[in-house]
């Protein structure tokens, strides 16, 4: 058994100072020390050390940590040497070896499989590719696919019509960019990419996408830092955007939105947002909980809207009381957890300008503030005192924050 991956050694000899190796680009291989012997080590190989360093297995190792296994992460601790193996490597690749080597410490494992030529020394190969540019369809790795250790994957004006499934397969993939085709749907699956925290899709065809259910998934709602959906001739965001609650950076200018959905106030990270060159007429009230270093609303109509809407009632229902303290929690929620109804309802909570969710029972006004009041730094065509439509859960909260109107 041979594992491709990455190597710290912490060694444990000192009590005072613990000596680390920096991380090397390894080979891990499980087989017999000599052909006579059935004792089985690991040898650790490395490019500085091709002849390797050999482990034995048999009640030498004292424990083993697999707790961040689905991240492609574990170590192997050694008695002696009181060595530390903390290794980093493809998901499945090693999971396979912790289980080989398992099945090894248990007994379990014919070491005659395990050949004696799996232990010689193994050219250890340079270090692996992480970064695949492709600007040519010609190019397309159609039939070899991406490595598996690809990390920034930048598929830029290749026309595709639709999403690659084999880019699923990344489980080290940090940044996508798939700018400049014409992809209309993005599959559910790439929201469980547990390290993906740049999503780049500006200049495609989103505008036709029917379903966002990507956005939903947990890994994605608290990874991703970076969202790009530019220039898509979107008309509307999808409300499942207010999930993202890792965003810092969202980029959605060059579109026909005439309005943002109010759960953009629920992006607490949010730094830099930019919704130029849309047909935005006013901005959702939820935004007065960001705190943003640059907001860019410019080239935009923001027309005043001649609006007051009020539809209160001195008491709300359970369904809605239950609703309101279960999104305070900030508790995740899908269909797998509660009914699909529940779900929905939930989804369509407005929220506060104080923050807190509400549903049938609101005070609803169009009230002016100025953009400075939620960013430090705004570009903006014209007054940059704009509209915004606000919803409050309390009358309370009406009087506190809705001062200044038109």
């Amino acid at each position: 058994m041979k594992l491709q991956c990455t190597v710290e050694v912490n060694n444990r000899l000192s009590t005072t100072n613990v000596i680390r190796r920096k991380p090397q680009r390894s080979i891990l291989v499980i087989g017999r020390h000599s052909v006579k012997s059935t004792d089985l080590h690991i040898l650790w190989q490395t490019l500085q050390n091709k002849q390797g360093t050999k482990y034995k297995i048999d009640g030498n190792i004292d424990q083993i940590f697999t707790k961040f296994i689905n991240d492609g992460k574990a170590t192997i601790r050694m008695i002696e040497p009181p060595h530390d193996l903390i290794i980093q490597s493809d998901t499945i690749q090693l999971k396979s070896f912790i289980h080989i080597l398992k099945l090894v410490i248990s007994k379990k494992a014919d070491p005659s499989v395990l050949a004696i030529s799996n232990l010689n020394p193994k050219g250890v190969t340079s270090i692996p590719k992480t970064k695949v540019v492709v600007n040519k369809p010609s190019e397309y790795p159609t039939l070899e696919g991406f490595p598996r250790t690809t990390k920034e994957l930048y598929l830029t004006g290749l026309n595709r019509k639709s999403f690659d499934r084999q880019i699923l397969r990344l489980q080290s993939l940090r940044v996508l960019d798939l700018s400049n085709n014409q992809i209309s749907s993005i599959p559910t699956e790439l929201g469980a990419l547990v390290h993906l925290q740049e999503l780049i899709l500006s200049q495609n065809r989103l505008n036709k996408a029917l379903k966002w259910t990507w956005l939903e998934q947990t890994a994605i709602k608290t990874n991703l830092k970076l969202l790009d959906i530019s220039d898509n001739s979107l008309i509307i965001l999808p409300e499942q955007i207010g999930k993202l609650h890792g965003l810092v950076n969202f980029k959605a200018s060059k579109n026909m939105l005439s309005y943002l959905p109010q759960s953009i106030g629920k992006l607490s990270s949010l730094k830099y947002l930019d919704v130029s060159k849309n047909n935005l007429n006013y901005l959702p009230g939820s935004m007065k909980n960001l705190r943003l270093i640059l907001l860019d609303v410019s080239e935009n109509k923001f027309q005043k809207i001649d609006l007051y809407f009020t539809c209160r009632t001195s008491v709300p229902s359970l369904l809605e009381f239950g609703a309101r303290e279960f999104l305070k929690t900030g508790c995740p929620y899908d269909a797998s957890i509660i009914p699909f109804t529940l779900v929905k309802y939930l989804n369509e909570a407005k929220y506060c300008v104080c923050g807190n969710p509400c549903f049938q029972y609101y005070i609803r006004k169009f009230v002016e503030y100025n953009l400075s009041t939620i960013a430090n730094s705004v570009k903006s065509s014209e007054n940059s005192t704009v509209q915004f439509d606000c919803y409050f859960c309390t009358i309370k909260c009406e009087s506190c924050y809705a001062k200044v109107r038109y």
